[in-house]
């Protein structure tokens, strides 16, 4: 009888002086779920790599079905029965389902090399065999970029299993997921466990992996610090592990007092370009001291109504800020006007990833005095207010002339917060802002926008993180293909939220 079904013996990976693994050992048996849980950074993606054949170990051995292997490549996992569903689906988004399902592993009628022919007759029994084997219904003939994400996250499973994959691994598979996907996803992974499949779930969110594990192994700095069954431990446990005992304060459910309409938009509509997503007749008002949700299933529009909002997308309709009509105006202007933004992609968006820590703290008032006189900079005024920006609100980091790439990624998002709360504008725009971030780094982040609401701030929230959402907001509106379908209290039930996101007798 196999006892362990994926293991591996004191991984050791460095990339240049990173040591990325230190010695990690870790048992996984056959027909169980794992979850493998740490902050960024910490060493888990390095580790799937190295257990699907994309990098190879500096030291250490690979165990699979009691056996020693070593790949040269992912290839040669997925022989050996590894597949891994990617954050980012690998799914062709113009082919169908059904194609996708069987791309480079098709089914043929006749023939042999450039003469052979697809059986999609074959290809569509073995979709539908499969999917039935585990309780799913699938229109393999929808073009894959049409299909709902949980739908695509589905077909990912089915094309492994199809191949043969005996050890499933998953990166985040909840992230873009309404609550009432999670519970069909966590269902799915019971039915495929109880089938003998083995499960390696990656994740953060603790009561998840409570949920639906066996085991849970907690990994940090690249060492394995925790492993235990789940029914022996708690999510109070875990975390601490997590964290290295610290106790982060990311449960302060607090509300704000809503004073005069900061934000009131009305009949925002915006086509879609380069297949983002069209927006429909949006109308939202966010009050002073007020923190506004906005929920939704990833692709929805948030992110492109967040862009219009702040003059990076054409859209037409009535956008006002603090009574002043602000729709003809560009990023710029809507920025000098009193809006700052919180791009969802900090690495790309959010920051000059290689320009210096107090080059990205005063960018945008670079041609403000005192900062400017007009023609240049004055160095000494850029170093006190890039200074106290960032100590007003605790970041972390050398000199100012580091780059803003070398802090961490909790860091390096507050130095964005740093910059676009200087002045105290009267509306804050935010998108995504923990994606990347540690635990503490959360609890600091929430704290900065439950003082800018105190101050009497008004903040649009977007989060794919509804447990943010719940906890930060006094109101969430839920969007879904491209509209505003529904408001509710902060304190919903998680259910109608996302009966909701999912558009679910949404009307719309």
């Amino acid at each position: 009888m196999t006892a362990i079904a994926l293991g591996a013996t004191d991984i050791w990976k460095s990339y240049g002086p990173v040591q990325a693994n230190r010695g990690i050992s870790l048992s996984v048996a056959p027909g169980e779920i794992h979850a493998i849980v740490g902050e960024n950074g910490a060493g888990k993606s390095t580790l799937m790599r190295v257990l699907q054949g994309i990098e190879r170990p500096d030291r250490g051995q690979i165990t699979v079905m009691d056996m020693p292997v070593s790949f040269s490549g992912p290839a040669e996992a997925l022989a050996q029965g590894i597949g891994m569903v990617h954050q980012e689906f690998m799914l062709a988004p113009d082919l169908s389902l059904l194609e996708n399902l069987v791309l480079g592993d098709e089914p043929v009628a006749v023939g042999r090399g450039a003469l052979a022919k697809i059986d999609w007759a074959a290809a569509e029994a073995q979709g539908h065999e499969l999917a039935n084997r585990i309780g799913i219904d699938v229109d393999w003939h929808r073009r894959a970029g049409s299909a709902p994400v949980h739908i695509q996250q589905f077909v990912e499973i089915i094309r492994l299993l199809r191949r043969g994959t005996r050890i499933l691994i998953l990166d985040e598979p909840t992230a873009v997921l309404a609550p009432q996907q999670v519970n069909e996803l966590f269902n799915l992974l019971r039915h495929i466990r109880d089938s003998g499949t083995t499960i390696l779930f990656i994740s953060h969110k603790i009561r998840e992996v409570t949920a639906l594990a066996d085991k849970v192994t907690v990994i940090r700095r690249g060492e394995v610090v925790f492993a235990s069954n789940v029914a022996d431990s708690n999510g109070t446990e875990i975390a601490s592990h997590i964290v290295d005992g610290e106790n982060p304060v990311i449960d302060d459910m607090t509300r704000g007092t809503p004073g005069a309409p900061v934000l009131t938009v009305a009949n925002l509509s915006a086509p879609s370009v380069e297949k983002s997503h069209p927006l429909h007749d949006i109308g939202l008002t966010v009050h002073a001291g007020e923190i506004v949700g906005l929920a939704g299933v990833a692709g929805n529009g948030q992110v492109e109504l967040m862009e219009a909002l702040f003059g990076l997308r054409r859209a037409k309709g009535s956008v006002t800020l603090a009574g002043l009509d602000i729709s003809g105006m560009g990023a710029e202007r809507r920025r000098r006007a009193g809006i700052g933004y919180i791009s969802a992609d900090r690495r790309h968006e959010g920051l000059s990833i290689l320009g210096s820590i107090e080059e990205n703290t005063i960018a945008g008032s670079h041609r403000q005095s005192p900062i400017s006189n007009g023609l240049w900079l004055a160095r000494s005024a850029v170093r006190r207010i890039a200074q106290d920006r960032l100590e007003r609100l605790a970041v972390r980091f050398g000199t100012l002339r580091d780059p803003v790439g070398s802090l961490s990624g909790g860091n390096q998002q507050r130095v964005v917060f740093a910059r676009e709360v200087a002045g105290s504008p009267p509306l804050l725009l935010v998108s995504q802002p923990t994606r990347g971030v540690d635990l503490n780094g959360i609890a600091a982040i929430h704290g900065i926008l439950r003082d800018f609401r105190e101050a009497g701030g008004a903040v649009l929230l977007v989060s794919e993180e509804l447990d943010e959402l719940q906890l930060l907001s006094d109101r969430i509106l839920v969007m879904a293909e491209g509209r505003i379908v529904g408001a509710l209290g902060a304190d919903a039930d998680r259910r109608e939220i996302g009966r909701l996101m999912v558009m679910e007798g949404a009307g719309a």
